[in-house]
């Protein structure tokens, strides 16, 4: 079970303007979305990923699947499947995150990728991932995770150079695939353009 949602619920964020075509409804996106290779193929479902860094921007967070899921005790960004119940598909992004960390999404920065993949089922989904930012205490560099056992058994704070190098510590990371590690790292590389960028 997804633990209750915050006291502010999943409305208390603001993003970049250039997303505004994702702050609508999924059943509004969904008919925009077209597969430039397989154009004819609808896609029939959307997911989104969180892609959190700590307050330096120095680490990104990772959470790693539950042994019993699908590609089990891969690593991962907090994300999933985007609901008709969600209000749109930033607030999906919203609740995604919070089901899956225990965070409060506080500003949606921008778009890093817009990756598509079949299911077992053989439906198409496409997922989003966005560079977040997320309430936590100003004294902290790391905000305070919380996961729920059922999806993700441990979590990790990584640098650029770890998730190149597949390395943390110890613990070697194995992404679920090649595009959730390729993900990341544009991550980093959008954040140090936007701290580059002029105010």
């Amino acid at each position: 079970m997804p633990p209750p949602p915050p006291p502010s619920g999943f409305k208390a964020f603001t993003y970049n303007p250039a997303l505004s075509a994702f702050n609508a409804p999924l059943n509004a996106v969904l008919p925009t979305r077209v597969l430039d290779k397989l154009p004819t193929v609808p896609i029939k479902c959307m997911a989104t990923g969180a892609v959190v860094f700590s307050a330096d921007h120095k680490e990104v967070l990772l959470v790693q699947r539950a042994p019993h899921d699908s590609m089990p005790l891969r690593w991962e960004i907090p994300g999933g499947a985007c609901d008709e119940e969600d209000e749109t598909l930033l607030h999906g992004l919203a609740r995604e995150l919070w089901e899956e960390s225990g965070l409060v999404l506080k500003h949606v920065f921008g778009l890093v990728s817009e990756d598509t993949f079949f299911t077992r089922s053989g439906r198409l989904v496409e997922k989003l991932s966005f560079v977040t930012e997320v309430e936590t205490e100003a004294i902290s560099n790391r905000p305070d995770v919380t996961l729920d056992p059922q999806e993700h058994v441990a979590f990790l704070w990584a640098t650029e150079e770890e998730c190149k190098n597949e390395q943390v510590g110890e613990v070697k990371v194995q992404f679920t695939t090649k595009d959730q590690k390729r993900v990341i790292l544009d991550a980093f590389k959008l954040v140090v353009q936007q701290e580059a960028s002029p105010p």
